[in-house]
């Protein structure tokens, strides 16, 4: 753990009015609820002074609440009509937070995806001392992917990562980084600056590949039946 993990407020947005999987966010995962295990695992990590947990629902907050009585860390924040429409940014709610919430001295964000399950405390922590030893401004989590991905944009098909008229070797074929939507490292004042999660000297940190999926569809469901 750093010195400065204090510096830091987390943020997890969610949102009741799921296309995907309906209250998705409350769906059991093993003995708790996938909105309840996402807290404890940043609660585990020990990173964060306010665990901010962001939503259109009381009911949310009731059901989420019944969990951690007794837990300080918590601030529950309703979302504006807004930031909750089905094709708002998660930007958009981040910007309320910021506004809207004395950070005092907390200079750095954390935003945790609770639709990510397998989601590790340990990755939170490595991933935040990566952030703060090497000065980036923003960070994200991913998985290293050697596929060869294809694009289709206006009827045609396009190699997106490599020249299918010369194929590489799958073992000497760069890795690709991508993003699986797990945590973000960012400063506070880039963000206000540039209004995006990512931005400057960006980082990242690397999960495996079978902890790197997000629960967004009902044929998800099938992956958290182990955790």
């Amino acid at each position: 753990m750093t010195k400065d993990h204090k510096q830091l407020n987390v943020i997890i947005p969610l949102r009741s009015k799921s296309k995907g999987i309906k209250n998705k966010n409350l769906l059991k995962v093993g003995k708790y609820p996938l909105a309840v295990k996402c807290i404890n695992t940043i609660l585990k990590s020990g990173l964060g002074k306010k665990i901010i947990i962001a939503t259109d629902s009381k009911d949310y907050i009731k059901k989420i609440k019944k969990f951690f009585k007794n837990e300080k860390k918590l601030i529950y924040f309703i979302r504006s009509k807004k930031s909750a429409l089905p094709n708002s940014k998660t930007e958009v709610v981040i910007n309320e937070i910021i506004e809207r919430i004395n950070f005092q001295d907390e200079k750095n964000v954390l935003l945790v995806q609770a639709t990510s399950p397998a989601l590790n405390y340990k990755d939170l922590i490595y991933g935040y001392k990566k952030f703060i030893k090497n000065n980036f401004d923003s960070l994200f989590s991913c998985y290293k992917s050697k596929k060869f991905i294809w694009a289709e944009k206006n009827k045609k098909l396009i190699s997106v990562n490599y020249d299918y008229k010369n194929r590489p070797m799958r073992q000497s074929f760069t890795q690709n980084l991508v993003e699986n939507g797990a945590f973000y490292f960012f400063k506070k004042k880039g963000f206000k600056k540039y209004k995006n999660r990512l931005f400057k000297k960006i980082g990242y940190h690397v999960m495996p590949e079978n902890r790197s999926f997000e629960l967004d569809e009902p044929n998800d469901i099938k992956n958290i039946k182990n955790l």
